[in-house]
């Protein structure tokens, strides 16, 4: 047993029901988002691939646009689980509604509604972790979520590999969805709730309204900016994710053009960058503990900055190195922001103050990959060359992030 925040004591069962979310979560963010979907879409189905790119970019500003007004919604009823059970299960509906026999255009259709589910889910599942870890321990329970996340990863590639080759993509889908639907029961069934202190709530609380809300999040805006650090930390985040976001969605893109990698050898590169992912959430967590999680995320920011450096500058074998590098930089990065936003926010604002961090994350989700095909549209004339600058582009990202993290003020004492 544990301690959390409001001294309430914690089993390791709710601990590793939490954490099983994340692993969950990644047999969706790999499969459909990443890997099996969109080839089945633009390779099989021969739909190009901006057709792909209006269906997650649709998705993902609804997300943008209605995390905050969700946020505030969540915060107001003191439930966060009933939203993520909700939004878990609509993504897991559609999901598995992709291994029907429906028209492609459909499909995409149903990809965005699932995708939408599925983001808008986590904001309510990163809310929850107050109810597990004592304020001295986030970057710990934070670290134990992404390891398990990343365990998913590799769980996902190896486990929907052979289905791939014998079946084909849609039996893939319908894995994936009840995979997703087993392992975050644990979360939706065995994570209790706190109920908090109702007295600070207004007589309207049980029937909270989308008008309403969206007034609570403007009342929102104004109090985060008072909450010493907060303001910082979402320019810091926008930007520095607008780097990580873009070589998530490129890096093995990148890696085939640059580095000549055969699509068996990126499957490799894949679940290679996933095993250094689970060393850097859990190093990364225990680390940022004990230094304080301002400077572990300048730190995981630096590492990125080394990744861009190295990903531009060095060619052949050395892709192993990089990729090793970045899946420490990205178990790093999430573990730690998520751990200081809920260390420097009060526990009756994480809602609001995560649905406003998912809105600064999924705006950069757009924002990097327009500035990265922008800039590579102007060189593509110097070829390899072309892609390696643009990578190098990225770093500017990173150092703005960093400097807004250095204007922040120190985040709670530990």
């Amino acid at each position: 047993m544990i301690t959390n925040g409001g001294g309430n004591r914690i089993s390791k069962l709710s601990l590793l029901s939490w954490a099983f979310y994340d692993l969950a979560n990644q047999f969706f963010a790999l499969i459909i988002v990443s890997l099996y979907f969109p080839r089945w879409v633009c390779i099989e189905k021969g739909i190009p691939e901006v057709f792909y790119s209006l269906a997650f970019g649709t998705s993902m500003i609804l997300v943008a646009v209605s995390a905050p007004i969700l946020g505030a919604i969540s915060d107001a009823r003191r439930k966060h689980k009933v939203f993520l059970v909700f939004f878990t299960l609509l993504s897991i509906a559609f999901t598995i509604s992709l291994s029907l026999h429906i028209n492609v255009f459909l499909a995409l259709v149903f990809f965005a509604i699932a995708n939408f589910g599925c983001q808008a889910a986590i904001i309510f599942y990163n809310a929850l972790m107050v109810n597990i870890a004592p304020r001295g321990k986030l970057g710990f329970v934070s670290g134990v979520g992404r390891m398990f996340g990343y365990l998913g990863a590799i769980l996902a590639i190896y486990l929907t590999k052979p289905v791939i080759l014998n079946a084909g993509y849609r039996p893939t889908f319908l894995i994936t969805g009840i995979l997703f639907l087993v392992f975050s029961l644990p979360c939706m069934i065995f994570i209790k709730e706190a109920r908090g202190d109702r007295t600070l709530e207004t007589p309207s609380l049980e029937r909270v309204t989308f008008s309403q809300a969206y007034r609570r999040l403007k009342e929102a805006f104004v109090s985060i900016r008072k909450i010493d650090g907060f303001e910082d930390l979402l320019k810091a985040s926008f930007f520095g994710l607008c780097a990580v976001n873009t070589i998530m969605l490129f890096i093995f893109v990148y890696a085939g053009k640059v580095f000549g990698l055969g699509e068996a050898q990126l499957i490799n590169l894949t679940a290679f960058s996933a095993f250094f992912a689970i060393i850097g959430s859990i190093v990364s967590g225990f680390v940022s503990d004990i230094v304080g999680y301002r400077r572990g995320l300048i730190g995981v920011f630096i590492l990125w900055g080394i990744c861009i450096l190295g990903g531009a500058l060095l060619s052949g074998a050395c892709i192993w190195v990089v990729g090793a590098l970045v899946g420490l930089s990205i178990g790093g990065t999430w573990v730690i922001l998520r751990a200081l936003v809920v260390n420097i926010v009060p526990e009756e604002m994480l809602g609001e103050a995560f649905g406003l961090f998912s809105l600064a994350s999924y705006l950069s989700g757009v924002v990097g990959p327009i500035f990265w095909g922008a800039i590579l549209l102007c060189l593509s004339r110097l070829g390899q060359r072309g892609y390696r600058l643009s990578f190098f582009s990225l770093i500017m990202f990173i150092m703005v992030a960093i400097w807004f993290l250095l204007k922040m003020k120190k985040e709670r004492t530990q």
